[in-house]
Formats: C-alpha cells, sequence, structure tokens
C-alpha cells in the first residue's frame, strides 16, 4: 500500500532537517522498503537510525531490536532527550524479547533464526505499519544463529527477511557494523552508508552517502550530517538572496545586533559568539568562497554585517562581485531599512559583467523549488534592468561609471569626487571618497571589497590600505575566489580568514585564522526577516 501523502521529515527551520527528505521518500512510498545502514563505529549509525524511526512513528508501530545492552541503558544513552520513543519501543534480544506494548500471542518459548520470521509477523498483524531496526544486524544475526547446529548463513536470512518485509508491507532498517560494501547490499531495497573524517587541522567532517533507494530519484548523493546536541541532523540547503523582494517594504525592521568598545557585531548571533562578540574594530577579514557556489554566495556572511551598520547609522562603501546578482543589496536593503537610510549611509561601486557559465548553480541545485520561487528571483532580476532597454543592452558589461541609479543603488554622490576612473576603481580616488564619507558620518566605516572586482585598484596597495583600515577603526570584509588574483595576499593582510564552501548541497563555513570547527549555515525563515544560523559539525 503506498502513501498518498508521504510524511516529511521534521525541520526547525534553521537549515537542518531531523531526517533526510529522500529516505522518508524512500519508506514511504513503495511497500515494505528494506534499508541498509553501514558505517564505521563513531560514524552515527545509532543516532541516525533512531531519527528514521522517531519519523516513522508517527503513521504505525515501530521497535528498535538489540542485543548489546538493556533497554534503560539504551533509552538513557540514545533516546531520552532526543526522541518522542519510550523504553517500550526497545526491544532487547538477550533479555526478554516477548514483552511487547502489543496484544501479540507468541506460539513458542525461544526466539531463534527459525521462528525470527513468525515472530515478526505475529507483531506485524498486530499494527496497521510495522517498522523495525535491528541494530546491528550482524549481531543480532550471530546472537540467533548460535542457537542453532547448523545455522543458514546470514545473507539467506536476510533475503528471507527483505522478502517478508515486501510481502508484508514493513519497514525494515538492518544497521551494519561495517563501512565496507557487502553482499547484503545486493539484498535490500536501498543502502546508506555514514562517514566521517577529520581534514588537516583536525575539524570533524560528517556525510551520509546515499548509495541507492529504489524508487526514489537522488539528485546529490552526498549530504552532510552533524551529531550536535547528540543527534542526528541533517544540515539541508539554504536559498539564495536570504530575503525575498518586497515582504516589508522598508520599515527598518532589522534589529541590529550591539557592538562593543572593541568589537563591530557580525550581524550574526551564532558567528559574534564564535567570535567572542563579533569582528575586531580596525581589523580586516578575509571571505574566501570556494568553487562552485553561486554568484551571491558573497552575501550570506557580508548582508548581515551591512545591515548591522546601517541600523546604527554607520556607513558602508560596498564593492560587490563582478557577477553579483544586480539589484541585491537594493532589494534587501531597502527591504530591512528605510530608503532614507539606504541613501544616506550605502555607498555602492557596481558593476554588470554578465554572468558566467557556472553562475545561479548553486541556486538551481534544488529540484523541488517551488515556481513561485523561480518567480520571485527572475523578478528581482528583472527589476535591476531599465525598462528601456533593449535584450541586446541588457546583456552587455557596464561599466563602472553606470553604476545603478537610485532606484537600485545608492549611486556615488554627486557632490563627492567620483573614485571610477577609466571605467576602473581606482585606488586613492576612493580613499578620498570614503575619507568624505568619514566626514559627514564622524564614524567609523565597512568596507566590503570583492578582489574581482577592485584587484587593480589594490593590486598595490593591500598593505596600505590594512594600515589605513587599522589607523581609522574601520572593518574591511575582502571577498575572494578561487581564480582570484589577489586571494594570497588578501590572506597576507587578513586578521581574520574565514572559507565558505560547499558540502553536497549545502554550505557550511569554517575559520582558518581563528581555527573553528566546520559550521553548517541555515537561513531560519520563521521571522519576517530571515535569521542566519551557524550550526557546528560534530
Amino acid at each position: 500500500m503506498s502513501s498518498s501523502s508521504p510524511a516529511q521529515p521534521p525541520t526547525d527551520h534553521t537549515g537542518l532537517a531531523l531526517f533526510p527528505r529522500e529516505i522518508s521518500q524512500f519508506f514511504t512510498g513503495d511497500t515494505g522498503q528494506s534499508l541498509l545502514v553501514n558505517g564505521a563505529p563513531g560514524t552515527g549509525k545509532t543516532l541516525f537510525t533512531i531519527r528514521g524511526l522517531d519519523v516513522l512513528n508517527r503513521d504505525g508501530d515501530i521497535f528498535y531490536v538489540s542485543t548489546r545492552v538493556d533497554q534503560e541503558t539504551v533509552h538513557e544513552m540514545y533516546f531520552d532527550d532526543h526522541s518522542s520513543l519510550d523504553t517500550t519501543a526497545i526491544l532487547d534480544l538477550s533479555q526478554d524479547p516477548f514483552e511487547l506494548p502489543l496484544d501479540v500471542d507468541v506460539p513458542f518459548e525461544k526466539l531463534d533464526l527459525d521462528s525470527l520470521l513468525e515472530w515478526i509477523q505475529e507483531i506485524n498483524a498486530v499494527t496497521p505499519q510495522l517498522t523495525i531496526a535491528f541494530d546491528s544486524w550482524e549481531l543480532i544475526y550471530e546472537y540467533l544463529a548460535a542457537r542453532h547446529d547448523d545455522p543458514p548463513d546470514i545473507e539467506t536470512v536476510t533475503n528471507q527477511l527483505v522478502v517478508l518485509a515486501r510481502e508484508e508491507n514493513i519497514r525494515l532498517m538492518l544497521v551494519s557494523e561495517t563501512a565496507e560494501s557487502s553482499s547484503l547490499e545486493y539484498i535490500v531495497d536501498g543502502v546508506v552508508s555514514l562517514e566521517v573524517e577529520e581534514d588537516d587541522r583536525g575539524r570533524t567532517r560528517r556525510h551520509l552517502r546515499l548509495e541507492k533507494l529504489r524508487g526514489v530519484r537522488i539528485g546529490n548523493r552526498l549530504q552532510p550530517f552533524t551529531l550536535a546536541d547528540g543527534q542526528f541532523q541533517a544540515i539541508t540547503p539554504v536559498e539564495l538572496p536570504t530575503i525575498r523582494t518586497g515582504t516589508l517594504e522598508g520599515e527598518g525592521a532589522w534589529d541590529p545586533l550591539a557592538n562593543s568598545k572593541a568589537k563591530f557585531s557580525t550581524g550574526i548571533r551564532d558567528l559574534d559568539r564564535i567570535l567572542s562578540g563579533g569582528y575586531n574594530r580596525g581589523s580586516v577579514v578575509h571571505l574566501d568562497l570556494g568553487p562552485d557556489l553561486s554568484r551571491d554566495a558573497w552575501s550570506v556572511l557580508t548582508l548581515p554585517t551591512i545591515r548591522n551598520f546601517l541600523a546604527q547609522e554607520m556607513s558602508v562603501a560596498v564593492v560587490p562581485p563582478r557577477e553579483g546578482s544586480p539589484g541585491l543589496l537594493h532589494n534587501d536593503l531597502n527591504t530591512v531599512h528605510s530608503p532614507q537610510v539606504f541613501n544616506t549611509y550605502c555607498h555602492v561601486f557596481e558593476t554588470y559583467a554578465g554572468p558566467s557559465d557556472d553562475a545561479d548553480r548553486y541556486d538551481q541545485l534544488d529540484t523541488d523549488a517551488s515556481a513561485a520561487e523561480m518567480a520571485a528571483t527572475t523578478t528581482a532580476d528583472d527589476a535591476a534592468t531599465p525598462a528601456h532597454e533593449t535584450d541586446e543592452q541588457a546583456d552587455e558589461p557596464r561599466s563602472m561609471d553606470a553604476v545603478t541609479g537610485g532606484d537600485q543603488s545608492h549611486p556615488i554622490d554627486d557632490d563627492l569626487e567620483s573614485p571610477i576612473e577609466g571605467e576602473q576603481l581606482a585606488y586613492e580616488p576612493y580613499i578620498a571618497y570614503v575619507e568624505q564619507v568619514r566626514a559627514e558620518s564622524e564614524t567609523p566605516l565597512l568596507h566590503v571589497i570583492s578582489m574581482d572586482t577592485a584587484q587593480e585598484a589594490f593590486e598595490t596597495r593591500l598593505g596600505d590600505f590594512a594600515n589605513y583600515v587599522a589607523l581609522h577603526n574601520d572593518l574591511t570584509l575582502l571577498i575572494t575566489k578561487p581564480d582570484t588574483e589577489l586571494r594570497t595576499r588578501a590572506d597576507w593582510v587578513a586578521d581574520m580568514h574565514f572559507r565558505l564552501e560547499r558540502l553536497g548541497d549545502a554550505i557550511i563555513l569554517y575559520g582558518e585564522n581563528p581555527l573553528t570547527p566546520l559550521h553548517g549555515i541555515g537561513i531560519s525563515q520563521s521571522e519576517s526577516i530571515p535569521e542566519i544560523s551557524l550550526t557546528e559539525m560534530v
């Protein structure tokens, strides 16, 4: 019996799914599916299995079967405070497997390989939907096989169990203690492997590899996860940009995070906590973008900081990436701030060179994105193109002199000397420009500079600029990409170095200086202004 409305995995709306969507679809699609869960000790197999049972518990009875420890110990170690399941769902075959919370008439006194299938059939007969997890299947097989003089091999017993599951519509999870492929993989309907590794600086990376799931399209076979707080949690893709145009109509709704005498808030609570308050005043921060990210991935960390500066009436100078989305800054900042704040304090030197072949690759990875979401993105980009332009004109790269007008970004102030010379940003005129801005605002400035756009201006002046930032207590976020020529030099002058990269379909952040663990990035959609969260990968 197929389910007409497959259960969706629960989520806390911060970029974490409590169970991968593909596996929920696997179990709620075809009848009687069997899943083999592979992984070396310590990879999180038991926590993954318990999370799966917790999800599937909503539409039937579930049992977690083990031979290792008693019910109370298993519940205390894995279930307590992390699951809706109680001790009645835990069966210890080494104790009394017949103590069931169901009215089951068991016609035998001892459980062995011969009676195992009959025992499962008796349980299934009194429940509308049965899910059983055997953890670990090898240990359970060995325990039951020891009661036979000439037991069948594990492949034969597994095949009988899988056939029974299909015939009786029983959902089956078999946890294996080996991380390597085995003959059992060819018997079951689905196979997943949990993997853990450490990089050269001791940071933990955990992956769930979807080997096969019968009846389910696997868009991305490698999915990052964390065991933070003793729970299995899949790290999910985030949607960029982070705010939809027109949700608040510039009501000044951004609630700023306070700066301290020594720190500027990052605008992200979790990152402020990691950095003990935020970025140091007078510092240069290198935001190092890994390959295969979308054109607007730079905005994940920079936009919250920009919003926070503007909310406190502190000026911001932005040189966006050459291939950034037209109108991104305008659409985002005018959503959370009043137009007056944006026009007074935000200075954007923006160019439009056509997107590369892989632009928006990240955004297109979610094949389940709704038509409305795609239309919203198209609308935002279309709004950035003046109505009088032809298609041919819209495709042509715009010069640096074509800094967008008041309908898109804050233009170069007519009363200030333009830092543009020969269609390129120039260093000395840029410094002169921000000095005039500083004189008007009398506060430190935030500089957000993409090195691919500003390379010519800063190629020989990065050291001078770092000294300038320190002298004036400013903050600078330098953005580089894999092919940016000034990437290494940016790292030399930076006080902090953070890397943003893609892992599976998710985005992760980690610090090289200071050294931090990997953190999965999530964006909560539960509030009118989505909030970025960071979850440590442990």
